[in-house]
């Protein structure tokens, strides 16, 4: 199912967003992707021994987000997103715990705080977060849905005035998320 949806757009069955998956461990990715992965190997983003092979490219209209998540076992850990499209968002990224169910034997990753341990606003109009190693593997990351957003943190994080409460209206957005698959 996978080669036939590299490269193609597919509408996610838990989300209402599109994505288009360009799989470089099936084919060549095409070249946009591939001089952005080796800018991001330039720019030390990625090692040249772990080269991004593996592109998402995700389309959300106004107020689409994802849920608290990780990106798993399948990739080195190291995701780099870059954002674009008039839309600013709040990036979170919350501790993470992992409770296994011993009668259905499947794993769960769920945030186990109420606040996050980071927000960022990645901005629309050219943004670029990188999560590596800590934050990939101990850290769910997510977008709330919602048109407008608010930044909750109080420590000053992304220009937050000393009482928090950025707020953000959202819009249309793409991204582009590359991460080395093993």
């Amino acid at each position: 199912e996978i080669i036939e949806h590299n490269g193609k757009w597919t509408r996610l069955k838990h989300a209402r967003r599109k994505v288009a998956l360009f799989d470089g461990t099936i084919s060549n990715l095409p070249p946009i992707l591939h001089r952005l992965s080796n800018t991001l190997v330039a720019i030390g983003a990625f090692p040249s021994s772990h080269p991004p092979n593996h592109v998402l490219i995700n389309e959300y209209q106004p107020g689409e987000g994802i849920i608290p998540h990780t990106d798993g076992p399948a990739y080195e850990s190291c995701t780099a997103t870059i954002s674009f499209g008039c839309s600013d968002v709040i990036f979170k990224l919350w501790p993470r715990q992992q409770h296994h169910d011993t009668e259905s034997h499947s794993t769960s990753i769920q945030p186990v705080i109420d606040q996050p341990s980071l927000e960022v606003i990645l901005h629309g109009n050219g943004s670029l977060v990188l999560f590596t190693n800590d934050a990939y593997l101990n850290h769910c990351h997510e977008i709330r849905e919602g048109v407008l957003e608010e930044l909750t943190s109080s420590n000053g994080v992304c220009g937050n005035d000393v009482n928090g409460g950025t707020l953000v209206k959202r819009g249309y957005r793409i991204s582009l998320t590359f991460r080395c698959k093993k």
